[in-house]
């Protein structure tokens, strides 16, 4: 176990004895978490970058399929274990436990699973435990595999590893798209150029020292390329030892142990107010948590009545107008690539990878303003008329507001559900399955979206298809192909906003009411000690007094040290 795990697991038990007989509330799922979260790696790229094969390498086994087409079709996270084992995880969270030889059978039928957990007894997965790295479909890989990866390992992977074959002699628009999502969600990367022995020394320190310019005009001085020729397997373990795993799960859980804490004060010191406080002080208060209740209910039907008007259509107009102008700044890079051969193919490909990249940053800048706005409203809301509880707490609106936030954000890396089939063509021969969660936005928008993007352009690319002149490709993009997507995008993404949207709203709105309620609990607990004798009086504020305290030095020698 993790030092820093370690030492949050101690801290969490402390506190879970501390707390034991009080009615103050805290997040008890924490506990979990902190044992069981993985620190994901994520290794992408193209599939010819030779990614699959640089960890057979490092794992000292031909264990993942490789070969001149693309071979990895699902996610493969690779554990260590004393028996070597595979499981299929389907799109409902049911495993099926399969042999090791079924790995490349398995990839053959994609659609039927979410990503694969590859078990095996090698000493090099051992030894950077609890480092899990994830075997990733390549960029030619298909559009649905892809996409399915991304949304899923995009908010679960700690640190990416970004693996670019020499052969490109660049960073590809392609790969600065996939960076640039990583860095918009607040990840962090290395930059391996693989199959450096394919090229003179010469050639490789040319295209090593182009690609750090390229790498630290876009995201600044700290990155620089990794080199690795094909049987790499000691520098590759320089990569991973630069990886600090305790630091990685520190930042993980810090800020949300800290929140906690303070809540934790808030909490105490309002219960203490309670006790000091005279009966019909408190029954004010009580009544002002009614009246907030109820003005939270009005808040939310009004809000989600404007729903459309204020938030959904601006949005979809923001996304749609962003992606136009995308698609327009690379019209001569678009027009080129379909007179190429196997034009329909890679042009799909290209503008797929566009949206998807414009979605992803747009929708989460969009989403995390709107849940900001939302519990701000809220929060404002709850403050009018509600002098009464200044007696108890002088910034208990804030206070929620601050809580629900956090939570929120917190929850949103942990948990995920599955929303309704999307509407698709009946020939597709896919599910698209919407991944959600309780913030939910920034992923469970995106992902549906990519997947509209698989059902719709392919269609619309097929518009080129016997077109083998650039100016005439270039006038069919601009009239007819472009017009066409944001026609669809406008048509199916309403719905998908507008749900997630109600979800967020509905979210924030919940865990106001559910911090409301607590402050009831703690008001109606703690009054029937103010009732008591002075004796007693004196003493319920003695335990608080003391266990701020203790929570106060728990907190300093665990999340402040």
């Amino acid at each position: 176990m993790l030092t820093s795990q370690k030492n949050f697991s101690e801290y969490l038990n402390k506190l879970d004895s501390l707390m034991q007989g009080s009615e103050i509330s805290w997040d008890q799922t924490l506990i979990g978490q902190i044992k069981n979260t993985p620190l994901l790696l994520p290794v992408i790229g193209a599939f010819s970058a030779g990614k699959s094969s640089l960890l057979n390498t490092f794992m000292g086994m031909d264990i993942l399929p490789v070969g001149i087409a693309p071979e990895t079709e699902l996610a493969t996270e690779l554990h260590f274990s004393q028996e070597s084992y595979l499981l299929a995880i389907r799109h409902d969270g049911n495993e099926e436990r399969l042999a090791v030889e079924d790995l490349t059978l398995v990839n053959k039928k994609s659609a039927e699973y979410s990503h694969l957990r590859l078990y095996i007894n090698s000493p090099a997965l051992e030894a950077i435990a609890p480092l899990i790295l994830v075997d990733m479909p390549g960029y030619g890989s298909s559009l649905e595999n892809h996409n399915k990866a991304l949304a899923y390992y995009l908010p679960r992977g700690v640190h990416f590893i970004v693996v670019t074959s020499i052969e490109e002699g660049t960073v590809t628009q392609s790969v600065l798209r996939h960076l640039d999502t990583i860095k918009v969600y607040g990840g962090d990367f290395s930059f391996i150029l693989s199959k450096t022995n394919l090229r003179a020394p010469e050639q490789a320190s040319e295209i090593t020292d182009y690609i750090n310019e390229q790498l630290q005009l876009y995201f600044g001085a700290d990155k620089q390329v990794i080199p690795l020729d094909n049987q790499a397997s000691d520098t590759f373990n320089k990569v991973l030892s630069a990886i600090n795993p305790d630091l990685v799960f520190h930042n993980l859980f810090i800020d949300r142990l800290k929140d906690q804490n303070i809540d934790l004060i808030n909490q105490i010191n309002f219960a203490s107010n309670v006790i000091k406080n005279s009966k019909n002080v408190n029954d004010n208060a009580f009544r002002a948590l009614e009246q907030a209740l109820d003005g939270l209910i009005q808040q939310r039907n009004k809000t989600q009545e404007d729903m459309k008007f204020r938030f959904s259509t601006p949005l979809i107009t923001r996304c749609i107008n962003a992606i136009d102008r995308d698609l327009n700044g690379q019209i001569d890079r678009l027009a080129n690539f379909s007179t190429t051969k196997n034009a329909a193919t890679a042009l799909e490909r290209e503008i797929s990878e566009i949206i998807s990249s414009n979605l992803t940053r747009t929708l989460k800048q969009e989403m995390d303003q709107i849940s900001a706005e939302m519990i701000q409203e809220l929060a404002v809301n709850l403050t009018k008329n509600n002098e009464m509880l200044d007696s108890l707490d002088h910034n208990w609106a804030k206070n929620i507001a601050d809580k629900t936030e956090a939570k929120l954000k917190a929850v949103s890396g942990f948990i995920e559900t599955m929303s309704e089939r999307l509407p698709g063509k009946e020939d597709a021969g896919k599910v698209y399955r919407l991944f959600s969660t309780v913030l939910a936005i920034t992923t469970s928008v995106i992902s549906p979206v990519l997947e509209l993007v698989i059902v719709f352009l392919p269609d619309i690319i097929r518009l080129l298809s016997s077109i083998n002149a650039e100016e005439k490709a270039r006038k069919n993009l601009l009239n007819s192909v472009f017009p066409g997507i944001k026609s669809e995008l406008r048509n199916l993404l309403p719905e998908i906003v507008d749900e997630q949207l109600s979800k967020l709203l509905k979210s924030v709105s919940d865990e106001f009411e559910e911090q409301i309620n607590q402050q009831r609990i703690l008001i109606t607990r703690y009054q029937q000690e103010r009732e008591m004798a002075q004796e007693t009086i004196d003493k319920q504020l003695e335990i608080f007094q003391d266990l701020s305290v203790e929570l106060k030095a728990l907190a300093t020698s665990y999340l402040y040290c």
